[in-house]
């Protein structure tokens, strides 16, 4: 932790070494930015292979019953319906 601390330091001293620098500063902005956002990428949570199996299984029965809609074998639930039945739940 003591080498995480003064790593930061070191940081925060090079930055303030600059802060009379606008241009330096707007440099070292853009890069905290993008190193922020690549970060960020990084943090995409990878899925199990049960996961993988279950959001399929998922979508294939969701087809089936869009197949079945189409072909007037069932009735699907209209988005207003829907909604009211989900805020409903989660009261």
């Amino acid at each position: 932790m003591s080498s995480s601390i003064s790593l930061q330091q070191s940081v925060l001293k090079e930055i303030a070494s600059l802060l009379d620098n606008d241009d330096a500063l707007k440099k070292v902005l853009a890069l905290a930015k993008k190193l922020k956002r690549e970060g960020k990428k990084e943090e995409v949570e990878e899925f199990t292979e049960a996961d993988k199996k279950e959001i399929l299984d998922d979508l294939r029965e969701a087809f089936k019953e869009l197949k079945l809609a189409k072909e007037g074998k069932v009735k699907l639930q209209n988005a207003r319906d829907f909604l009211n039945e989900v805020r409903s739940q989660s009261c």
